[in-house]
């Protein structure tokens, strides 16, 4: 069996500021939210963080945002903040895909399984969550993103 992609190597081609909408989905199929975000995703030169992603959501009421740096181990990305723990991995077998697995600190039970695939066309990713509280899953999130910038603001 191969050994799984570079993370950074994989990583790095999600640089910049996407824009898109979330779309929570319960087990039945009902939608149960939608909202607008911007993602920006940056990798640091120096400092302790390979990565740090910054999600800004908005609703027509609220908006939300939430700063998420991530260290560089074993060929994996590792969060831990106030809101989640996880981690961002590769495999051989999706060389063009990220795969994370992480738990909403906030929320207890609940853990996220998440596909992020940047596709061959240029400026557009999509993602998929699954969410399982206390093991069983009850929510789907998806999101359609293009990117608006490859700067870093």
């Amino acid at each position: 069996m191969s050994a799984p992609p570079d993370i950074m190597t994989l990583c790095r081609p999600h640089e910049g500021v996407w824009r898109g909408t979330y779309i929570h989905i319960d087990a039945d199929g009902g939608e149960v939210d939608r909202h607008a975000a911007e993602v920006v995703n940056a990798f640091p030169a120096d400092g302790p963080y390979a990565y740090v992603q910054t999600s800004r959501f908005r609703w027509p009421d609220r908006a939300e945002e939430h700063v998420f740096p991530g260290v560089l181990a074993d060929n994996r990305l590792l969060w831990k903040t106030e809101r989640l723990e996880g981690v961002a991995y590769t495999s051989a077998d999706a060389p063009q895909t990220l795969f994370l697995n992480f738990r909403r600190v906030d929320l207890p039970g609940i853990e996220i399984v998440e596909m992020i695939h940047l596709g061959a066309a240029v400026g557009i990713r999509m993602r998929s969550w699954q969410w399982l509280k206390d093991g069983v899953p009850f929510r789907r999130t998806l999101v359609d993103e293009r990117r608006v910038s490859k700067v870093v603001p």
